[in-house]
């Protein structure tokens, strides 16, 4: 071979690799579509309707996500849903969702999952609240705290909710006080997982209180036996007077309030 020759198959070689090493880098910055897990679960007006795993794209819109599910989501020309698993709404109810706990108003074609997530479409009144467990210590106090946070992000005790509390294989009702607590003997507490349930309906026994996971539990930590600090009768009847109190002076509020208004009313004019 002349000079001339390995000259142009050096050239050659050359060029190959700048676009070997081109191609490599473009390749590398250019990621993969990434794969998310979100599960997609459906309460109804009294049931749980179905719960459905899906793999998506990352940066899905949530309506796809749910169109994905196969949970016959029917929609409105605005995209608001209007039935799913073949139940409608009701005059006093309203199809919604959720995304990990928080209550979006967003069209469903507009918020994205980025991560793995929970999606839950519910039917309730239009300002159900989502629930959430507060069990902290509960094998010291024997107190669980159930909070509602709307669909404006403002959280606040549930009263009067009913709360189902399983002991081994006795279930035990309570209902919260105002302060959305409820109190349980010492006999109700014994380390390890309890079934809980929480659920809230209003006079036309539509769910004011978004029905939590089938199988939701709480994780009693082990302890000393008798450490459970019992809630005395005086601390009952106290709660109970508090709340009591609390009604009669949130009532008389509301009629200063507004009998306030209608003087006010009348100088305005």
């Amino acid at each position: 071979m002349n000079k001339k020759f390995m000259r142009i198959i050096s050239v050659i070689l050359s060029v190959m690799m700048i676009f070997s090493c081109v191609i490599t880098a473009s390749a590398e910055e250019t990621p993969s579509t990434e794969r998310i897990k979100v599960t997609v679960r459906v309460e109804g007006l009294s049931k749980q309707l179905a719960k459905v795993t899906v793999f998506a794209d990352k940066s899905s819109t949530v309506k796809e996500i749910v169109d994905a599910a196969s949970v016959k989501a029917v929609y409105d020309d605005s995209l608001d849903i209007v039935s799913v698993k073949d139940e409608a709404e009701k005059s006093t109810s309203q199809w919604q969702y959720a995304v990990n706990g928080a209550i979006k108003t967003a069209a469903i074609d507009t918020v994205t999952i980025e991560e793995d997530a929970e999606i839950v479409l519910f039917n309730a009144t239009s300002d159900a609240v989502m629930p959430s467990i507060n069990a902290e210590d509960v094998e010291l106090t024997g107190v669980v705290t159930i909070t509602g946070t709307d669909k404006n992000g403002a959280s606040a005790p549930v009263a009067d909710a009913t709360v189902t509390w399983k002991i081994n294989t006795t279930v035990k009702s309570f209902v919260t006080d105002a302060a959305g607590k409820i109190y349980l003997a010492e006999a109700d507490i014994t380390s390890g997982k309890h079934d809980i349930t929480v659920s809230k309906v209003n006079q036309y026994n539509v769910p004011v209180v978004v029905r939590l996971d089938e199988g939701a539990e709480v994780d009693v930590p082990e302890f000393e036996e008798g450490e459970v600090t019992e809630k005395t009768l005086f601390e009952q009847v106290y709660d109970f007077l508090y709340s009591i109190f609390k009604g009669i002076i949130e009532v008389w509020v509301f009629y200063i309030t507004a009998i306030g208004g209608l003087f006010g009313g009348g100088n305005a004019n």
